[in-house]
């Protein structure tokens, strides 16, 4: 598998650095057959182009090992926490024979498949799971580096964008806010995803732990006030709501947001996730507040009506294509309501300008 993985790099490494750039260079003298200048890209000589695709490459590949580093942490805490047990002290270890694991076998993704998923010691399986919430987060920290920080905050409400000049500008000018906004985002996401995975147990997760997290992402937006993307007075600022100073109106965008978040979770919850139990139903209100706290209310209501549009939609769907859906344990159907709700979250971060002008915020 590990063998498998490094060709498939290759492969992706050869196609984004020598086949997309042709194949935008005819899509673009297709879509514009009277301009005679290209983008500053395509109009890079051969030699420089490859080297700026290269490097592109490796920066996001990097951002993908650094989220997959936080999955593995994030595995951590979704199954100690629950049980009252310390992330402080005690390092990874088989569950089974309780060796601990090496740096190697601990490396995220790639100490897995290079153990092929058994333990080295006792040789018996290590869950898949660990794998795949390393690969998730891995994927939304990286989606998030090109979308936020390789294209210069193109995604982003109300933000100057640099366009495909980001990579340079964070190298040789670092962008602080920008900068920012992605932590606080991807941390966001892998908190979401570690929920989602946590929802498999049957004991919830603190509160109390969630809320100073979700108040410490959002906290940026009170010191840090041009983090906040979009103001929580729009579309409405015509009703003269606004005026409270630059960081009254970050900490109302914080306040309005969590209760939005929550207050739409728990309404929510009666619906789609009554019949998941306490743990499922808890975990789903909090993630909605975590939402709304880090993304204000305008986000938390377009995500949560959005993913559960998609839900339910696809449920019926896949249970008249696989009549074996009835017999999928609870934690399964819970982590399908809450994959349409991470996955239209990252799609909300993708196109969040679009969305914004469409909804009337900008």
């Amino acid at each position: 598998m590990l063998m498998t993985l490094m060709v498939s790099l290759v492969i992706v490494y050869l196609f984004y650095v020598l086949v997309l750039p042709e194949v935008e260079l005819i899509v673009f003298r297709l879509n514009n057959p009277k301009k005679r200048f290209l983008p500053p890209e395509l109009e890079m000589k051969w030699a420089n182009r490859t080297m700026l695709r290269s490097c592109e490459f490796l920066f996001v590949g990097w951002f993908f090992y650094f989220g997959a580093s936080i999955g593995s942490f994030l595995n951590v805490v979704a199954w100690r926490v629950p049980e009252g047990r310390t992330i402080v002290f005690g390092g990874s270890k088989c569950p089974f024979c309780d060796t601990h694991l090496s740096f190697i076998d601990n490396t995220p993704v790639l100490g897995w498949l290079y153990l092929q998923g058994k333990c080295r010691t006792c040789r018996l399986p290590i869950a898949p799971r660990y794998l795949l919430i390393e690969i998730a987060v891995g994927l939304a920290f990286m989606w998030l580096a090109l979308w936020q920080l390789v294209r210069g905050g193109a995604n982003l409400p109300h933000w100057h964008t640099f366009g495909r000049e980001g990579l340079v500008n964070i190298v040789l000018d670092p962008p602080w806010p920008l900068i920012s906004i992605y932590l606080v985002h991807a941390g966001m996401f892998g908190i979401l995803i570690m929920l989602a995975t946590a929802n498999t147990g049957r004991k919830p997760f603190p509160v109390f732990s969630l809320v100073l997290i979700a108040l410490g992402l959002a906290s940026a937006k009170i010191i840090y006030p041009a983090l906040d993307v979009v103001a929580w007075d729009l579309p409405f600022v015509e009703t003269g709501l606004t005026g409270f100073g630059p960081r009254a109106n970050p900490a109302m965008s914080v306040l309005v947001g969590a209760l939005a978040g929550g207050l739409i979770g728990w309404v929510s919850s009666f619906v789609f996730a009554r019949g998941f139990g306490s743990v499922i139903g808890r975990h789903w209100v909090l993630q909605c507040f975590l939402v709304g706290t880090v993304l204000g209310w305008q986000s938390v209501v377009t995500i949560v009506v959005l993913s559960l549009i998609v839900y339910a939609v696809l449920r019926p769907a896949h249970r008249m294509i696989s009549p074996k859906l009835s017999n999928w344990t609870i934690a399964n159907q819970s982590l399908g309501l809450n994959a349409c709700f991470i996955i239209t979250a990252m799609v909300h971060q993708t196109f969040w300008s679009q969305l914004a002008h469409l909804l009337g915020l900008i």
